[in-house]
C-alpha cells in the first residue's frame, strides 16, 4: 500500500513563503531567515518526494534566500567613525520583506473581492421598466381651509359699509334665501369668485349672511370652494350630483 500525501497548492514562491511565515508566527518585518530557508527548502524537497512538478519559480525563490542567508552570515564589518558613517548598512531581507507586504494586500484585496462576488450571486437584479409617457391630466385643486375661509370674511367685513343707527327691523337676508341665490349664480357650473357673491357695498349683514350659505353649500357637498395657490382669490363651483340610479 503507497501512502499519498496530499500538500496544500500555492499560487506561487511568495504565496508558499508566506504560509510558512503566518504558519510558524513569525515577524514578517524580521523574518529568522536561516529558519525559513530551512522550512522553504524542506518543503521543495517533500513536493520532489511526492513526484509534484515544481515551477522554476520556486527554484528561484530558494536561491534567493540561500543567497540572503548567506549575506546575514557574513561577518559584519567593523563599525566606522560616526563622521565617516555617511550611510547605514541595508539589511539583505528588505527587498523579500516588501515584496511579501505587497502580496499580502493583493491577496487580501482578492479575498474581499470574491466575498463581494459570492454575495453578488445570492442577488439578483432587474432592469428598470420606464412607463410609457402619458398625456398629463390637470388633478384638481384640493379644498380650501375653513381658516382661509374666514381671513377673506374678515376682509371683506373691512369693506363693508358700517352699519346705521336705526331702529332694529326684521331679518331682511336669510340665509335659505341666500343658498338659493348662491345657487342660481352658480347655476351654469363655473367657477365664480367668493368676493363676486357679493354685491357692491355690501352691509356687514350681508356679507355674513353669505358667508354661512357658503359654509351650508360645503358642508352639503353642493359647492366646493378651491384656491389656486395662497394668494388667488377663492374660487366657488357647485358640485355634480351623481346619478341615482332608478
Amino acid at each position: 500500500m503507497v501512502l499519498t500525501v496530499k500538500l496544500p497548492e500555492f499560487e506561487g514562491p511568495l504565496d508558499l513563503l508566506l504560509h510558512l511565515i503566518q504558519a510558524a508566527k513569525m515577524n514578517i518585518y524580521d523574518i529568522p531567515i536561516v529558519a525559513i530557508t530551512s522550512q522553504y527548502l524542506a518543503y521543495l524537497q517533500q513536493m520532489q518526494t511526492n513526484q509534484l512538478e515544481v515551477a522554476g519559480d520556486y527554484f528561484v525563490m530558494a536561491a534567493t534566500l540561500m543567497r540572503i542567508k548567506s549575506q546575514m552570515l557574513l561577518p559584519k564589518a567593523p563599525v566606522q567613525a560616526p563622521e565617516q558613517d555617511d550611510m547605514t548598512e541595508q539589511d539583505p531581507r528588505a527587498e523579500l520583506v516588501g515584496q511579501l507586504i505587497s502580496y499580502q494586500l493583493y491577496k487580501q484585496a482578492a479575498k474581499q473581492l470574491q466575498t463581494r462576488e459570492l454575495a453578488r450571486k445570492d442577488s439578483f437584479s432587474k432592469a428598470p421598466n420606464f412607463a410609457p409617457q402619458m398625456e398629463r391630466i390637470p388633478m384638481p385643486e384640493p379644498p380650501v381651509q375653513l381658516t382661509i375661509l374666514t381671513q377673506a370674511l374678515t376682509q371683506l367685513l373691512q369693506q363693508a359699509e358700517p352699519p346705521q343707527k336705526t331702529a332694529v327691523v326684521g331679518e331682511k337676508v336669510t340665509i335659505t334665501k341666500m343658498i338659493q341665490q348662491i345657487k342660481d349664480q352658480l347655476q351654469q357650473n363655473k367657477p365664480q369668485e367668493f368676493s363676486h357673491l357679493l354685491p357692491r357695498h355690501a352691509t356687514t349683514e350681508v356679507t355674513v349672511t353669505t358667508f354661512l350659505a357658503v359654509l351650508e353649500l360645503m358642508r352639503a357637498g353642493d359647492v366646493v370652494c378651491q384656491q389656486a395657490d395662497d394668494l388667488a382669490p377663492l374660487l366657488l363651483k357647485r358640485q355634480a350630483q351623481p346619478v341615482k340610479e332608478a
